[in-house]
């Protein structure tokens, strides 16, 4: 799922009632309505999982007693049966392997934004270090030439001196 798809969605569910993100979290999780945002499809379904899947506070799926007897529980039954069945756990393995792939790849993208960052701030020091080094050595050069004009008057009546 793509970056923006992913914030139509989270923009979208901010208009839902609580009871709805759950339905949609609850099909999320057992394959009805795409895949899962917020938690891994791992292991059995269970009500904290809707609960954390639909981003609402902690336990916050008991309020709501009707959806939990009548849509929730038969739902979680069915869906752990099925995971007794070795063909349908094989399907939703190959879903977790899934998952773990982009959670690999988030994680590798995040690890490289961090080095980008950290290149840019050794860039910036090194240009710093280096505008200041350009001052000294400019400096410096300077006062050679100021030295050498100072001495090669010297060195003229040193050698006019020294040749009579």
């Amino acid at each position: 799922m793509s970056q923006e798809e992913l914030k139509k969605l989270v923009q979208e569910e901010k208009s839902l009632s609580a009871e709805e993100k759950l339905q949609r979290a609850l099909d999320r999780l057992i394959g009805k309505g795409g895949k899962p945002l917020r938690t891994k499809v791992k292991g059995r379904l269970t009500l904290n999982k809707i609960n954390n899947e639909a981003g609402l506070g902690r336990s916050y799926i008991h309020k709501f007693k009707d959806f939990v007897e009548k849509v929730a529980n038969p739902a979680i039954e069915k869906y752990n049966a099925s995971l007794d069945d070795p063909r349908q756990s094989e399907q939703i393995a190959s879903e977790s392997v899934d998952m773990s792939e982009i959670n690999r790849l988030r994680a590798e993208l995040n690890r490289e934004k961090e080095l980008k960052i950290e290149y840019r701030r050794e860039r910036d020091e090194a240009l710093a270090i280096n505008t200041k080094l350009e001052i000294l050595n400019k400096s410096l050069m300077f006062r050679v030439y100021e030295l050498q004009e100072q001495l090669s008057a010297e060195v003229v009546e040193f050698e006019h001196h020294k040749k009579s």
